[in-house]
């Protein structure tokens, strides 16, 4: 666009200016709205069409702005209701800290109330009522809360959540003396104006771990990623993973540039304190946390102002990336499908189908299997066959990235147990099990997480909780307490986790299996159709590579919003991890 502007273009720019000012009632904006963009059309027969070619925006970052609605502030005579409403709605925008929103506040409250403090994520059926002449209550059908560091829980389903405002008046108007604080959003505006991404943390056997928070969408993403980088893992995996970055560092001037696509990252001089092993740590942490941040494609570390120098390439933890292709057991031979044939699987895995397996789950790399079958759980690989647990009521055994075998019995799922390569074995105390019957226990593909299917008054939810280690990645313990990372309708049936982001789970309502998709951090969306008898989910490593097995041996696909049928005869469909 050119510089340069014609009486008649600056006249129609002055018109929109003046439009958007205006707080005045949603269908007089409206009306104005529409005179504007009239005016402004007509102004465009002023534009010239010839002369010398002006510069365009120097600064790509303003092409490249996130839309955000421009909401109205409180009508004269407006109804307590109408405050209530209008502010919600008005929250929706964060221009100039919330300053419309504050608009509907009294004076003495505006600057008390706290915006940050996350979001409540409601469906947007907001009924309201009166609560005597100076208070009324919102009720709202919550799916979800972000807190003030963007980590994402869901909101068990049932009971509308209250929320509470109280009124006063000033100058003869309506205002806001108390509301909650945080922001009030329906999932369709918080998903437009709010997206996830991953923050990595480095865990046992120098992996990464992705963690899941929400941020606005603004020009300030690179700045709040960094920022909230350095504040460390969310609660729940604390214990878990570490961060690269040494105790006290900070960004030198609370701000992250970004200069044709390169972030400049100026931190204090507490990086230098850890050596070159963390500062690796930090480039990967730094490199895989800004990698979805559309105007970045590269950064630069600074301390105080001196550029340091990135560490060696292929220095530094690594992502797991694997996708695998799932195996079953077909017709007495344990193998893979894909596109239809059947290859079976070589070494220590053709005498899988021997044990009469009711359950198997493979390694990551492949090389360890554990079988369920009637004697109890089997270890095996190259090197042998190990009877490791043979006590009763077993879940679905897992092997770990570090090759530990994990066994769960259903009634006293809180002692887990591990058996590690060389032999040794050990209890794993899981306290958030205590009084609760999985009916499949799962770890993440890092191993820094663990999930659990168990059955709850509204359904079936997922429970994760994050995984301690010692030395060479041996299991410890997990957490205190696990979150409940996702609600699913019908009874539980088995999960499984889909990559290192998201699980997938497998219910039954009647006889039909139901599908539910989330993962930490991430909203559960149920997949759509149903399937027959559902009895075994496998994630694959990733959606592509969903399966279920169904009644009468059939083998199915996720296929746009339905399921695809693959082949028929499978007895078994194993897992990874």
């Amino acid at each position: 666009m050119s510089t340069r502007k014609s009486a008649g273009a600056a006249g129609a720019v002055a018109t929109v200016r003046a439009v958007f000012s205006v707080r005045g009632p949603r269908r007089a904006w409206r009306i104005t709205a529409g005179l504007a963009a009239a005016t402004l059309l007509a102004g465009c027969a002023a534009i010239p069409s010839t002369g010398p070619v002006q510069p365009g925006l120097t600064n790509l970052q303003q092409v490249d702005q996130t839309w955000q609605s421009i909401p109205s502030g409180p009508s004269s005579g407006a109804s307590q209701k109408d405050v209530v409403r209008g502010f919600v709605e008005a929250a929706s925008s964060s221009s100039d800290d919330y300053a419309v929103a504050r608009e509907f506040l009294a004076p003495e409250y505006a600057g008390q109330w706290d915006p940050h403090l996350g979001v409540l994520i409601d469906d947007g059926s907001r009924p309201y009522r009166a609560e005597g002449e100076t208070a009324g209550v919102l009720s709202l059908a919550a799916v979800a809360k972000v807190d003030e560091s963007g980590v994402m829980l869901p909101v068990q389903p049932g009971p509308a959540t209250d929320m509470r405002f109280e009124f006063t008046r000033v100058a003869g108007e309506w205002r806001i003396s108390s509301a909650p604080a945080g922001v009030i959003l329906d999932s369709t505006t918080f998903t437009s104006i709010w997206s996830p991404r991953q923050l990595y943390f480095v865990g046992p056997g120098e992996l990464l771990v992705p963690d899941t928070r929400w941020f606005l969408n603004r020009s300030s993403l690179p700045t709040a990623i960094v920022s909230t980088l350095l504040q460390g893992p969310s609660e729940r995996l604390r214990e878990a993973v570490h961060s690269g970055f040494p105790s006290g560092t900070s960004l030198v001037s609370n701000s992250v540039p970004v200069v044709d696509g390169r972030a400049r990252i100026d931190l204090s001089g507490a990086l230098l304190q850890g050596g070159q092993n963390p500062l690796a740590e930090v480039y990967q942490q730094v490199r895989m946390s800004l990698q979805t941040v559309a105007d970045v494609n590269g950064f630069d570390l600074y301390v105080d102002g001196v550029q340091v120098q990135p560490p060696p390439e292929g220095t530094g933890p690594r992502v797991l990336g694997e996708v695998y292709e799932p195996s079953v057991l077909v017709d007495g031979r344990f193998g893979k499908l894909i596109s239809g044939r059947f290859t079976a699987s070589p070494g220590f895995a053709e005498g899988i189908a021997a044990f009469g397996p009711k359950a198997v789950s493979l390694s990551l790399d492949g090389k360890t299997a554990a079988v369920l079958n009637g004697e109890g759980v089997t270890r095996l690989d190259d090197e042998g066959r190990v009877l490791v647990d043979a006590r009763g009521g077993l879940l679905e055994p897992g092997v770990d990235v570090f090759g530990y075998v994990w066994t769960a019995q259903r009634s006293s799922a809180q002692q887990l147990q591990i058996w590690g390569p060389d032999g040794s074995s050990a209890t794993v105390p899981a306290p958030w099990l205590a009084g609760r019957e999985p009916v499949a226990v799962r770890l993440s593909p890092e191993g820094a997480r663990i999930a659990a299917l168990v059955p709850s008054d509204s359904g079936s939810q997922v429970l994760v909780a994050g995984v301690v280690r010692g030395e060479n990645g041996m299991p410890i313990a997990t957490t205190e307490e696990a979150d409940v990372q996702m609600w699913a309708v019908g009874r539980p049936v088995d999960l499984d986790w889909v990559g290192q982001q998201g699980f997938v789970a497998l219910t039954r309502v009647d006889d039909a299996g139901k599908l539910t998709v989330g993962g930490p951090g991430r909203f559960g969306v149920e997949q759509g159709g149903s399937i027959s008898g559902g009895m075994q989910v496998s994630g694959g490593g990733g959606r592509t590579q969903l399966r279920v097995l169904g009644e009468n041996g059939d083998l199915f696909a996720a296929q746009g919003s339905g399921w695809q049928r693959l082949d028929s005869g499978v007895s078994l469909l194993a897992k990874r991890g």
